[in-house]
């Protein structure tokens, strides 16, 4: 599992990435994230995908805004350079298993 720490290596590791990525947008200060990150290494661990981290810690860091995350965690396909699919995490709740579930049930097809 990559883990991508500012918006050049996001660039470099995802967007140009000529296999699809599940990305995962979160931020250390975020308690929802912290529960889940486990949740995410493990599902990284079980699926022969490209997996990878994007810290965003710091308010500034343009990837908020360049890819609209109002929530973290977010979960993110990234195919061929583009955001093909998302499931955003809930304020105050993050992302639980069975969403994670539904969203990897979605994916199937397009990272087979």
């Amino acid at each position: 599992m990559l883990q991508v720490k500012d918006p050049g290596a996001f660039q470099e590791s995802v967007v140009q990435a000529k296999e699809p990525t599940v990305v995962m947008f979160w931020a250390t200060w975020c308690p929802f994230c912290r529960r889940f990150k486990q949740e995410f290494e493990k599902l990284a661990s079980s699926q022969p995908w490209r997996f990878a981290a994007v810290y965003l810690d710091d308010e500034d860091n343009p990837l908020w805004e360049d890819y609209a995350v109002e929530v973290v965690p977010t979960l993110a396909l990234f195919r061929g350079g583009k955001l093909v699919d998302r499931l955003d995490g809930v304020l105050g709740y993050g992302i639980d298993r069975k969403m994670v579930d539904d969203f990897v049930r979605r994916l199937q097809p397009g990272l087979s």
